[in-house]
């Protein structure tokens, strides 16, 4: 909440514990369908999903995202979501990791 703008996009596992991934977008913008499926990819890598062939991921602009009063931390509350399911690629999932730890993309 206190990076994210209203417009970016918010990704989590539907129904599971486990972190969201936010892609920042420009005002107005699109989010590529790849962007997000490599978002989903992320979002269910780090999720109680992780090591299972799919899920389902949920997302909506952050602006719909609300933190419940009293609860625990990264507990929250949405709406408007759309979701979809994601069959994991291993080598997509592998791509985003890599670069995570600073390793250049393949080219």
């Amino acid at each position: 909440f206190k990076v994210a703008r209203p417009w970016h996009i918010w990704l989590h596992a539907r129904g599971l514990p486990g972190s969201h991934v936010v892609v920042p977008l420009e005002k107005n913008g699109e989010v590529a369908q790849e962007v997000l499926l490599d978002a989903a990819h992320l979002a269910l890598h780090h999720s109680g999903a992780k090591g299972e062939p799919r899920g389902e991921v949920s997302y909506m602009p952050v602006k719909f995202v609300r933190k419940l009063k009293g609860a625990p931390p990264g507990q929250v509350t949405y709406a408007r979501e759309k979701t979809f399911v994601v069959r994991m690629e291993p080598e997509r999932l592998e791509r985003l990791l890599k670069s995570r730890h600073g390793e250049p993309p393949p080219s």
